[in-house]
């Protein structure tokens, strides 16, 4: 078997950096992402979750801890009612990347609280590995494995006899932007969607735009962006060794590559590169959902995001849910912010109209 060693840096690492998604931090320059090829093992019927009434919050609002399981994933997380009568319209918070409690990596607080206040519910977990929940994650197809799990989740609201199961709602941010269109797929009980920094492409070519924001960052021209970006994707995605190495002359040829994107790049020698496998998550787009996708959505950008293209993002979500003859969409681009915003008072805004326009 030959021994598949993509420039001069593992194929793990570089999925790693393909995955990196926002979550372990709350700051304007996280990251994002990836997708999944097959969900086939969602099909797991998970046991029936349990839960327990944990406490009370202020204005009478109940927290119960819910328990279900995916395989080899226990997961836990808190559903929280607007009030101690229903049954209620719910939204399940989805993380981002890295390390996340149900309480979020980012700041879900002010979010939640514009779902609460206008009588939904509010389901998050610990992400596996964080927190209660347990399970370790598959790096090559990471987000089909989370995509399952939010399909489990869904499926124990549905069950919940104090939830309207006709009214189950998906908020996510970064790598969620991939997740939920996965789980799309996998259930028919979501109502609506709300995508924040999610990215419209598929995770290789979300990865070459950071690499590109990268160099602008360290200086290099506009010019030298672009060509990191198509040269870097032709090269991943090579299925033959003559694509492969076209696309590495061409970035082996920028000036001061290494230095601007804190990789040492090289070239494989022919009888050690192999394709990158075609059914790792890292291929999919989510735009291939969303362009078959109805229901009411809203996506969210941040006009200077470095982790996610938010002009591609904006007009891929545009043309897909055009394609999908979807009658209830709104596409924001937030001016002067990145990556992460969701504690600004425009997109909270934008936010609270958007929900409450649901109810009309």
């Amino acid at each position: 078997m030959k021994k598949r060693s993509t420039f001069i840096i593992p194929l793990s690492l570089l999925l790693t950096l393909v995955m990196t998604s926002c979550g372990s931090t709350a700051t304007e320059a996280t990251s994002t992402t990836e997708v999944s090829e097959q969900a086939v093992t969602a099909t797991t019927v998970a046991p029936m979750a349990t839960s327990t009434v944990r406490q009370m919050e202020p204005a009478q609002r109940i927290v119960e801890e819910i328990r279900f399981r995916f395989g080899k994933f226990a997961v836990v997380g808190d559903l929280r009612f607007p009030a101690d009568d229903g049954p209620y319209p719910a939204i399940i918070m989805v993380h981002g990347d890295g390390p996340a409690t149900r309480h979020g990596a980012v700041n879900f607080g002010p979010t939640i609280e514009i779902f609460q206040r206008n009588g939904y519910a509010v389901f998050s977990w610990d992400k596996p590995g964080s927190g209660a929940s347990t399970g370790e994650f598959d790096g090559e197809h990471k987000l089909t494995e989370r995509a399952a799990i939010l399909a489990d989740g869904i499926n124990a609201l549905v069950e919940h006899p104090n939830i309207d199961p006709s009214r189950i709602g998906l908020w996510g941010i970064s790598q969620a932007g991939w997740v939920m269109p996965l789980a799309l797929e996998l259930t028919d009980d979501v109502a609506f969607m709300i995508v924040v920094s999610g990215g419209g492409e598929d995770s290789i070519e979300q990865m070459v735009y950071r690499f590109g924001q990268m160099v602008l960052s360290a200086g290099g021209t506009a010019e030298h962006a672009a060509l990191v970006e198509q040269s870097l994707s032709e090269a991943l995605k090579a299925a033959n060794y003559t694509e492969y190495r076209e696309g590495m002359e061409i970035l082996l040829e920028i000036p001061h590559i290494n230095a601007r994107t804190g990789i040492d790049w090289d070239m494989a020698e022919e009888d050690e590169w192999v394709p990158w496998p075609r059914n790792i998550d890292s291929f999919l787009d989510p735009m291939d959902v969303i362009e078959h996708t109805t229901i009411p959505i809203l996506v969210l950008f941040g006009e200077f995001d470095r982790d996610v293209d938010p002009v591609q993002g904006a007009e891929a979500y545009e043309a897909a849910l055009q394609k999908a003859g979807n009658q209830d969409y709104q596409i924001e681009v937030i001016p002067a912010t990145g990556h992460v915003f969701v504690t600004l008072p425009k997109y909270l805004e934008i936010l609270e109209a958007w929900i409450q326009h649901l109810s009309q």
